[in-house]
């Protein structure tokens, strides 16, 4: 039977360098922590949720690897491969290696109402696709052949067809589709020094404003605006415009998640300090802000509303954490050491993974509400 445990977590008060309300003065909030199962005879993991609650992730079992969805109840199985996002609308995207005889071949799939579509170019082999936006759109590198596995070639695919983007390879990385359009993504050249980072929108890519450094670009996440945020050397970074900033803080990284900036232009991630030991921040117009989480620290991601998630390693183990309105809460786990946030939506739904007593990882879900005492005061 899957676990569902009803917990009372305390504040991280105890070992924060800044002041916390004591569940004296404000109410503890009640988490519910509950098991995602897995399908038979196999261990699930998640990897995307939306508004709805529509939870998207990867079985590992006998049969190989399956997509899964979840959305209230048993999981659904999506058919081979691995879930790689969810849109709004509830489509799985996920991507099958087919691999064999000297042959590289990876096709991406969208499922959606118990319809499979494949949506691998024609004569392609090797094809990635990690994003999906709220209409089913999803960005796409591929080699334009089964014998190469270089990415060559960069393309959205819209409903039934293909719209190549102006950006060749042979290195080619896409992250980042938004629900207005907007592509984002990196370059390597396979010979000399002239690594970029590119956006495009609709068919016409244009390189990203240049960052210090020396090192490959990651470009992870982008709002509606068009505020683009990635990483270089381990410097945080935030395009707009024509315009790049390191962000503030030294030594540090955006989170390396879709949820990494959200609409109100808040980027999440983390900061090296004095000790050189890592805290979880949040950037807010551009102003560093270290959470008061005991570090060994990471944010991971943030919704609209302002949530961040991640985790705390002070313990030895990562326990996750939720931040809301200046008050970090454990989530908890199903009565084992670790867990690990992966993603939040607009509600306060997380979910990510947790153990158990026997020190099996188990996909959970965590709802996050006021306690009783904090409602009805």
């Amino acid at each position: 039977m899957p676990h569902k445990r009803v917990l009372v977590p305390l504040l991280l008060a105890a070992a924060l360098p800044l002041a916390l309300a004591t569940p004296a003065e404000a109410a503890a909030p009640r988490v519910t922590i509950t098991e995602l199962p897995a399908l038979a005879g196999g261990t699930a993991r998640v990897v995307g949720l939306n508004d709805n609650g529509e939870v998207a992730g990867t079985n590992s079992g006998s049969t190989g690897s399956r997509a899964v969805l979840w959305n209230g109840g048993a999981p659904v199985d999506l058919g081979r491969g691995n879930a790689t996002a969810i849109s709004a609308r509830g489509q799985v995207l996920s991507l099958e290696s087919m691999t064999s005889g000297g042959t590289y071949q990876q096709h991406p799939r969208i499922w959606h109402a118990g319809t499979t579509t494949n949506l691998a170019p024609s004569g392609s082999g090797w094809v990635i696709a990690n994003a999906i936006n709220a209409t089913g759109d999803v960005p796409i590198t591929y080699s334009r052949s089964p014998y190469g596995y270089h990415q060559e070639a960069a393309a959205v695919w819209k409903t039934d067809h293909h719209v190549g983007l102006s950006v060749s390879g042979p290195h080619l990385s896409i992250s980042v589709i938004t629900d207005n359009g907007l592509t984002a993504g990196t370059q390597l050249p396979m010979f000399g020094d002239d690594k970029n980072a590119f956006r495009c929108q609709e068919t016409s890519c244009t390189r990203l404003a240049a960052a210090p450094g020396t090192g490959p670009y990651a470009v992870v996440a982008a709002n509606e605006s068009g505020v683009i945020v990635g990483n270089r050397d381990n410097r945080p970074l935030r395009w707009q415009g024509d315009a790049v900033t390191v962000l503030p803080g030294g030594v540090g990284a955006v989170a390396s998640s879709q949820q990494a900036v959200n609409e109100r232009g808040h980027v999440v991630g983390w900061t090296q300090d004095a000790s050189g030991v890592r805290r979880a921040t949040v950037w807010r117009g551009g102003r560093q802000v270290v959470l008061n989480v005991p570090g060994p620290s990471e944010a991971l991601a943030i919704n609209d509303k302002g949530d961040i998630i991640g985790y705390s390693s002070a313990s030895g183990q990562q326990r996750a954490f939720l931040w809301r309105n200046g008050r970090a809460v454990e989530l908890g786990t199903l009565g084992g050491t670790h867990s690990v946030p992966v993603a939040i939506n607009n509600n306060g739904v997380v979910i990510g993974h947790s153990t158990t007593a026997d020190g099996s990882s188990r996909a959970v879900k965590w709802t996050v509400r006021k306690s009783r005492s904090a409602t009805t005061g």
